[in-house]
């Protein structure tokens, strides 16, 4: 499983479970099906990141994409210069 859809899946648990929501009155809630909310939830998921995002919605949250580039091999040697 990917740590990072873990993490978000857990975090969104975490809210449903303050809203006490359980899974099928979350899935309602965001138009999305029980199953999806636990895949989601376990990280799981193999979706639209969409549907991710839907889910996020219904809790009060938002989803922020940061693009990273990895460096070159030719940037490597200057990636671990010390200054």
């Amino acid at each position: 499983m990917n740590p990072f859809l873990e993490q978000i899946g857990q975090k969104l648990k975490a809210e449903r479970k303050i809203r006490r929501l359980n899974q099928t009155d979350a899935s309602v809630k965001a138009g999305l099906s029980r199953r999806e909310i636990s895949e989601i939830e376990n990280g799981s998921f193999r979706g639209s990141v969409l549907k991710v995002q839907d889910y996020a919605m219904s809790l009060g949250f938002s989803l922020t994409l940061e693009l990273k580039r990895r460096p070159t091999f030719a940037e490597l040697p200057g990636v671990f210069d010390e200054d």
